[in-house]
């Protein structure tokens, strides 16, 4: 096979924000069909010991998801774009070799997930016999998931290395489609045990999807155990970035835990106020973090530090200014959303009610957490992977506390502003440590924080004055939303790049 050809100039500026707008659309509507798989559950299952056993047992294999979805991605993209600009041809025994670690380590991993966490379940939770039992056997069937999900991660990191960016952002439309239909076809035959093996053949589709969109690109991939050089190092930058993702997931670990030992039906209901919750966050990375991260990579193994670091600062002014507008909307309509995505079959509306309430206290730390995704790729890029480990830490250290003192008074309500008062703590430390490598002058700045002050204005208004809508019809949303669709472009047009001049 000939070499691969030398990468193309990496976007900038403009360009970075260009093909990010132009994938929002896309991603939306991919976004919003994998969305569709929890609410099929809610659908099919409802709030009960099902669904608190599958999002249970569903917690602890987020440790594979954060190896594959985060610490893999980001360790693995600066290395990869170093490789394809100085030795391209390198590039098959490269990613065949990282294919293939991934998919032995993370095989042990979820080895040790699903020896360890049974037994734990008498110990964490207040299941009856039967619940536990579902939950043990729920973490079994996941095994194969895990694997898929961290060695596909391999392939959706060299798609975005070489620009795929549009099959990357269809991807979850293809997954959440086999994901649904395996799921329903299985319902009959397995029962319950259909959400499991959904998942498998859902994972199985993505893969070989990757895999079709690299062929496309002369790249023929033979996972192996090779040692590659360029492997090594991935190696040796995953430690930290690993151990402070998976300390962030266990976050999730450790919420389901307390919620265990609240009434039935509240291990589910945080599960699917937290899967609202992180809806921005998953378009963000599936468009402006996506191939933001990709070009920051491609300047720096390209020596160009100093435009690697103007195109962070406009990336975290983008994404203060267009995300609180969405993201007030968000809250005032909370009651709105959660009764459109999920109240259906058995989720009834006191599960609605149930559902918003926690969401209202997770939505505060949103914006804070979208910034701190930008940074810790941003610290990467800059080589500074101790902090990504030491603030892991941090994290899990500060949400337990929060935790334990406030789901007493408030249950899962507390549970859920513990969540958001770590979002706001551990991002303010990231940028923190940036803060000499971003352009704090006015004339930039002051767009996006106005444009979040006057969000968080009139969301304040509606609280005080007539109170979340409860209808699509009421004229409140609509007024709202109009606000918030002015205030998205008033944010737009602030943080849009001046034209480089020829």
């Amino acid at each position: 096979m000939s070499p691969l050809p030398s990468p193309a100039p990496p976007a900038r500026g403009r360009g970075v924000g260009r093909t990010a707008l132009l994938l929002v659309p896309i991603a939306i509507f991919s976004r919003g069909a994998a969305f569709l798989v929890p609410l099929a559950i809610a659908m099919w299952f409802g709030v009960g010991p099902i669904s608190d056993a599958w999002y249970w047992a569903l917690a602890f294999p987020t440790f594979a998801l954060v190896l594959a979805s985060t610490a893999l991605g980001t360790a693995a993209t600066p290395a990869m774009a170093r490789v394809r600009e100085e030795a391209p041809a390198r590039l098959p025994t490269f990613i065949g070799g990282l294919l293939g670690w991934t998919a032995l380590g993370s095989a042990a991993l979820g080895l040790a997930i699903c020896l360890l966490a049974g037994p734990l379940l008498p110990l964490l939770t207040d299941f009856d016999a039967d619940t536990q039992d579902l939950a043990r056997r729920f973490l079994w069937e996941l095994l194969p998931f895990m694997v898929l999900t961290s060695a596909g991660a391999v392939l959706r990191v060299s798609c975005e290395v070489h620009g795929r960016f549009l099959g990357v952002a269809i991807t979850p439309l293809v997954r959440a489609s086999a994901v649904i239909g395996s799921t329903w076809a299985l319902l009959g035959p397995i029962g319950a045990h259909a959400l499991p093996w959904g998942l498998v053949v859902g994972e199985m589709v993505q893969v070989i999807f990757w895999a079709a969109l690299l062929r496309r690109e002369g790249l023929v991939i033979r996972p192996g155990l090779q040692l590659d050089p360029a492997v090594r190092s991935v190696g040796r930058d995953l430690a930290p970035i690993l151990g402070g993702e998976v300390l962030v997931a266990l976050n999730l670990v450790v919420d389901k835990a307390f919620a265990a030992v609240l009434p039935s039906g509240s291990v589910a209901t945080l599960e699917y106020a937290d899967r609202a919750r992180v809806i921005p966050q998953t378009l963000l990375e599936s468009t402006l973090l996506m191939v933001a991260y990709a070009t920051w990579s491609r300047l720096r193994a390209q020596g160009r530090l100093e435009e690697a670091r103007a195109a962070v600062d406009q990336s975290m002014r983008w994404v203060l200014a267009l995300a609180a507008p969405p993201l007030a909307g968000m809250f005032i309509g909370r009651l709105v959303l959660v009764s459109l995505l999920y109240e259906r079959g058995a989720f009834t509306a006191a599960d609605t009610e149930a559902t918003a309430s926690a969401l209202a206290w997770y939505l505060p730390g949103v914006l804070p957490n979208l910034l701190g995704i930008l940074a810790v790729r941003a610290h990467v890029v800059e080589r500074n992977l101790r902090l990504v480990l030491l603030l892991g830490l941090a994290s899990v250290l500060a949400n337990g506390l929060f935790n334990s003192v406030l789901m007493g008074p408030m249950g899962l309500d507390g549970l859920a502003l513990a969540t958001t008062l770590n979002l706001f703590l551990i991002p303010a430390i990231y940028l923190w440590f940036l803060r000499d490598q971003l352009d704090w002058r006015s004339g930039r700045w002051g767009a996006p924080v106005a444009v979040v002050i006057a969000s968080i204005g009139v969301t304040v208004a509606v609280e005080l004055g007539p109170g979340p809508p409860r209808s699509l019809l009421d004229p409140t949303l609509a007024g709202a939303a109009l606000l918030c669709l002015a205030l998205l472009a008033l944010g737009w047009a602030g943080t849009r790049p001046k034209p480089t001049p020829p």
